[in-house]
């Protein structure tokens, strides 16, 4: 499957474990706020490139700051096309 073939219950689970892998918490949903949960800048940095490295996309940091969630994120992608990058970066 493509970046661009990825359906929103795909992206979803992805930006969750994302979001339980920056975090080290297991139990985080989808609607875990990243911030309730004690997530950083720092983490913030880290999880826009896991996304870049995992998901293909290229997301700004401002995004994450304003969609904490991985459910509130996969929206904003989902409302904005996404964003993807092409195999090998640019």
């Amino acid at each position: 499957m493509t970046p661009q073939d990825q359906k929103a219950p795909d992206r979803i689970v992805a930006l969750t474990e994302i979001w339980r892998e920056v975090l080290g918490n297991p139990t985080l949903d989808e609607n875990s706020d990243l911030f309730d949960n004690g997530g950083s800048s720092l983490h913030v940095l880290q999880i826009t490139g896991k996304i870049h490295d995992f998901l293909g996309i290229d997301v700004k940091l401002r995004h994450v700051f304003s969609n904490t969630s991985p459910r509130s994120l996969s929206d904003f992608l989902e409302s904005e096309g996404c964003n993807y990058l092409t195999p090998g970066g640019n």
